[in-house]
């Protein structure tokens, strides 16, 4: 703001100086200005009203071409904030359905099954990926205790073969790929996620494990209960 005050001083300054040399034309010419002629002081004043002229012209273009340009980028700005909000709007629109979509936790291997197909195709829809690994590694072991390959739309796609000590060491040996693995580190398994590209900033970052946060989860519990079924069928058949 004190810059468009300012300019608007030099602007009125000038055209004020303008007006009041305009005025003064006549005086100046009848009157021995300098020792010249009155044919050289028209020249003179002509001259200088033009140079002015030119002047305030030329800052007022200068200053309309400045404001243009704020303008364009200001507007560049607000629809990069309108399209971040919007991403913003549709990961917590994901997060929310992903959290509040599941009624009851999954008992069996297909209902395992249909949890990983859920949050693979959730993870997809955010990001911008052809396929997503997800897998489950005990910690102590290094063994894969469960995982899925899903691509968008059921493409056929080839890539790497991960090692689970590589993931878990989040190393990857693609440059373009991704590790995103849960945040748990009190647990004897860690859920991973894997992607062939990186992801765009933090929010996809956090939106993404969360879902893989989530995973694990509901892999727990799913763990939890079929232990418990295994159990409970043993001792019927002690009783028995």
């Amino acid at each position: 703001m004190q810059s468009v005050f300012k300019w608007k001083k030099i602007f009125f300054s000038l055209l004020a100086l303008n007006f009041v040399l305009s005025a003064f034309v006549p005086f100046l010419i009848k009157s021995d200005f300098l020792g010249l002629s009155e044919e050289a002081v028209e020249v003179l004043i002509i001259a200088l009203l033009l140079i002015l002229a030119y002047v305030v012209n030329f800052l007022y273009l200068r200053e309309v071409g400045r404001l243009k340009r704020y303008q364009v980028n200001l507007e560049d700005r607000l629809q990069d904030t309108f399209k971040y909000i919007g991403s913003v709007n549709l990961q917590i629109e994901e997060m929310r359905q992903a959290f509040a979509n599941f009624k009851k936790y999954p008992e069996s291997k297909k209902d395992i099954r249909t949890v990983f197909i859920y949050f693979s195709e959730k993870i997809l829809s955010i990001v911008n990926a052809d396929w997503v690994i997800l897998r489950i590694i005990d910690i102590k072991t290094g063994r894969t205790i469960r995982d899925g390959t899903f691509t968008r739309n059921n493409q056929k796609i080839n890539h790497f073969k991960f090692d689970n000590q590589e993931i878990l060491s989040g190393q990857c040996r693609s440059e373009q790929c991704t590790i995103v693995k849960s945040d748990q580190e009190n647990l004897n398994i860690k859920a991973c996620c894997i992607l062939p590209s990186k992801l765009n900033g933090r929010d996809q970052e956090f939106f993404v494990r969360s879902m893989v946060n989530q995973l694990e989860m509901m892999f727990i519990v799913f763990s939890s209960l079929s232990n418990r079924k295994v159990g409970n069928s043993k001792n019927r058949i002690k009783k028995k």
